[in-house]
């Protein structure tokens, strides 16, 4: 899975909770380094936060999304409860994503990618 973040904190803290939920997590700061792993390894989902610098969560899920390699990984983006951006982002994806609400704790950061994957248990 592949989970981009800005915040080192957020990003840091969401790569251990789902490690120790036994999924393996590649880290990215930014859409376009998304991008580039996303058609470099096989990604079974990708979590974005839609506020990030250069390449925006939402300008990197439009892209995942009319790319037919990328088109169907499941996608979950990350918005603050403040950000105006988050607000109509169910209707304008039209449930081709799931929409995650900041501050989130790690089991709901797990429970949401568990709905929609199973962990990889490393052996």
């Amino acid at each position: 899975m592949l989970f981009a973040d800005d915040d080192p904190e957020v990003l840091a803290a969401g790569a251990d909770a789902l490690n120790a939920a036994g999924f393996r997590v590649i880290k990215a700061t930014d859409g376009q380094t998304v991008l580039e792993e996303a058609l470099s390894h096989r990604v079974d989902l990708i979590i974005l936060d839609i506020s990030m610098p250069q390449v925006g969560g939402l300008e990197t899920c439009r892209c995942l999304k009319a790319m037919p390699k990328t088109s169907k990984i499941p996608v979950i983006l990350t918005a603050s409860k403040k950000d105006p951006a988050g607000k109509a982002l169910a209707q304008r994806t039209h449930g081709s994503v799931r929409i995650l609400r900041k501050p989130f704790t790690d089991e709901e950061l797990v429970s949401t990618v568990k709905g929609l994957i199973k962990p990889k248990l490393l052996l």
